[in-house]
C-alpha cells in the first residue's frame, strides 16, 4: 500500500506573488504559536489542509472531549502590512512522524507554495538551547545571502556561531527544496531553552517579523502569555531539572542546536 500525502482545497484563491510564513509544532512550539497569533489577530481565512499517512497515528483531544485528526492548515490574508501583501500561513498539529515522512510532506508542500505563486517563504522555529535564555536572540538562516544580509540589519538577530548545527524538520527542509524551486526563503529561530512552550521566544520572533514584513499585529494576548509562564518558571526554580534538563549548563544541548 501506497502511502498518501494530500491536500485538499476548501476555497479556490488567486493570489499576488504571495510570502509563506510556515510555523508548525517544534521545539518550544515557537513558530507554531508566532503563525496561530497572526492566523487569529488577522482574523485569516482557511483555504486548504493538508493529510497525510506519514503523520503520527493517533489524534488530539479537544477540550470539548472530541478528537481532531493530524493535519497541516493553511490560512491567508489578502492586502496584509504597510506593503499590501497577500500571505499564505502554514500552521498545523503534527509533522512527519519520521525522515522519510518528514521528506515526501515537504516535497508537497513546496510544490504546492511553487503551484500558488509563492514569493519567499519565512520558516519559523525555535532555536533550543538547554539552558535558560537571558536576551531570546532570534537567530537566521536561509537559502539567499541578500535575504539573509537583509535580515540581519534589523535588531535582535544573528547568525549561529557554532558550525555543524541542523534545522530539523520541514523549517530546515523546505529552505532547500525552495532553493532548487528558485524561491529565497529563510528561517527565523527565536531562541528558547527548548523545555517548555515559549511565548516569550515567539514574541521576540514576532518582532523581528513585524519589521521584515512591515506589519504588526496585537500582542496583548501574547504578553499575558509571557507573564504567566515567567511567573511558572519564578514559582518552579527545578523546573529545568525536573525535564532532564540543567539551566545552569555552560553548552547547548546537542540535540537541541536548532528545530523543526
Amino acid at each position: 500500500m501506497t502511502s498518501e500525502t494530500k491536500i485538499k482545497e476548501l476555497e479556490e484563491v488567486t493570489f499576488n506573488d504571495p510570502i509563506v510564513l510556515e510555523g508548525l509544532p517544534g521545539i518550544g512550539f515557537v513558530g507554531k504559536i508566532v503563525v496561530d497569533q497572526i492566523i487569529k489577530q488577522t482574523d485569516a481565512t482557511k483555504f486548504a489542509e493538508l493529510n497525510s499517512d506519514y503523520f503520527p497515528p493517533q489524534v488530539t483531544v479537544k477540550a470539548d472531549g472530541l478528537v481532531d485528526h493530524m493535519k497541516n492548515e493553511f490560512y491567508y490574508v489578502k492586502d496584509f502590512g504597510s506593503n499590501n501583501q497577500d500571505i499564505i500561513l502554514l500552521t498545523g498539529n503534527s509533522q512527519g512522524s519520521d525522515h522519510k515522512g518528514q521528506t515526501a510532506i515537504s516535497k508537497v508542500l513546496i510544490n504546492y507554495f511553487e503551484d500558488l505563486g509563492a514569493k519567499k517563504i519565512f520558516t519559523l522555529g525555535g532555536l533550543g538551547t538547554g539552558e535558560m535564555v537571558e536576551d531570546h536572540k532570534v537567530f537566521v538562516a536561509g537559502n539567499s545571502k541578500d535575504l539573509v544580509d537583509s535580515i540581519l540589519e534589523l535588531d535582535n538577530t544573528s547568525i549561529r556561531k557554532d558550525e555543524g548545527g541542523a534545522i530539523v524538520g520541514a523549517s530546515g527542509i523546505l529552505l532547500y527544496y525552495a532553493q532548487e524551486k528558485g524561491i529565497d526563503a529563510a528561517c527565523l529561530m527565536g531562541e528558547t531553552p527548548g523545555f517548555y512552550v515559549d511565548p516569550y521566544a515567539a514574541r521576540e520572533l514576532l518582532l523581528v517579523l513585524f519589521d521584515v514584513l512591515d506589519f504588526e499585529i496585537d500582542l496583548d494576548e501574547l504578553n499575558e502569555k509571557v507573564d504567566a509562564t515567567l511567573k511558572t518558571l519564578s514559582n518552579n526554580p527545578q523546573l529545568g531539572q525536573q525535564l532532564g534538563m540543567n539551566p545552569n549548563a555552560n553548552r547547548p544541548n546537542d540535540d537541541l542546536r536548532y528545530i523543526g
